[in-house]
């Protein structure tokens, strides 16, 4: 593989960790609001983990485009 594919692949996967980094941020302030009861109880480090994995699984399934465009950045 030459360099700019590595960077370009290293691109993809930063803007794909900021995808998820910011709905992860997302879906803790929704929580936040608390707009009902939380069935989860008050375990934050279960919580955090839960709220992370919805965010990668969300942004993989559903990507915003943001590491598309931080790619395409990359290649210029």
């Amino acid at each position: 593989m030459n360099p700019t594919q590595d960077d370009a692949k290293r691109a993809a996967k930063a803007g794909s960790d900021f995808e998820a980094l910011l709905v992860t941020r997302l879906l803790k302030t929704a929580r936040a609001a608390k707009l009902g009861d939380d069935l989860m109880g008050t375990n934050d480090q279960i919580r955090d983990l839960i709220d992370e994995t919805r965010a990668r699984s969300l942004t993989a399934a559903a990507p915003l485009g943001l590491a598309q465009l931080l790619a395409r950045e990359a290649k210029r």
